[in-house]
């Protein structure tokens, strides 16, 4: 763009218009300038909001540190496998980040828990996509990544929570970042459980695939692992603890 500018600058400058009408090129350029700072340092708050939620939600659940980028990167993956346009597919990558914000409003107690949840227990710690859901209501630049974090936890079959969507009225972002999310949970180890290969884990997700979970967006994993492959990680290093608590369904046995 620069290099067109100066362009016409030079062949302005020796117009019969002369010098003058050359500097009203300027003028669009500074704005442009502009423009594309006013940019960055948006994108920068962007950044700097999303980092400062998600170390929150580390340090409170420590259970699942590292889950929300792994689940960001997962959910980037599929979106692209899908052939989403690279703003929804920034917009998912938010979602994945942030899908698990809502932990900020359940107590740290139930969320470290090492034995079975009572099942009052499960009912608040079943509230996080609601808590997540308004914590990120004011936050214009997240768009339909707020839909993903209300609605992560809702099943296709429409037995999941917390509104009990079924199908294509469950938002498609919160399809996508329901596949990543169980993934990455079944895929990493944690201190109550081993991690699962990642074979057994598309094997899991392939069979709650039209249940749980969107089979096309499951299809879009796959192919994205194909090419790109997984790699787990390990999110806790204490010993195991007695039972894995809160389980959400036969998929991951973890409390994610």
């Amino acid at each position: 763009m620069h290099g067109l500018a100066g362009l016409m600058m030079a062949v302005l400058w020796r117009s019969p218009y002369g010098p003058v009408s050359a500097l009203l090129v300027l003028l669009p350029m500074c704005v442009s300038w502009w423009v594309f700072a006013q940019y960055h340092r948006e994108r920068a708050a962007h950044q700097a909001t999303i980092r400062a939620l998600v170390q929150a939600v580390d340090i409170k659940d420590g259970y699942t540190r590292g889950h929300s980028e792994r689940v960001g990167h997962a959910s980037v993956l599929i979106a692209r496998e899908l052939g989403l346009d690279d703003a929804r597919v920034e917009v998912l990558r938010f979602a994945g980040i942030l899908h698990d914000v809502g932990k900020l409003g359940v107590p740290t107690r139930l969320l470290r828990k090492d034995g079975p949840l009572t099942p009052e227990e499960r009912r608040i710690i079943e509230l996080h996509p609601e808590y997540g859901h308004e914590m990120v209501r004011g936050i214009s630049f997240l768009g339909e990544a707020r839909a993903a974090i209300l609605h992560h936890h809702e099943r296709l079959d429409g037995t999941g929570y917390p509104y009990g969507l079924a199908g294509d009225r469950i938002p498609e972002c919160a399809r996508i970042v329901a596949v990543a999310d169980a993934f990455d949970a079944m895929t990493s180890t944690r201190c109550y459980r081993r991690a699962r290969p990642v074979e057994a884990a598309v094997a899991e997700l392939e069979r709650c695939a039209g249940a749980h979970f969107d089979p096309r967006v499951v299809g879009a994993l796959v192919r994205a692992l194909d090419r790109s492959g997984w790699h787990p990680a390990v999110t806790a290093d204490e010993p195991a603890h007695g039972t894995a608590a809160a389980g959400h369904g036969p998929h991951t046995g973890a409390r994610r």
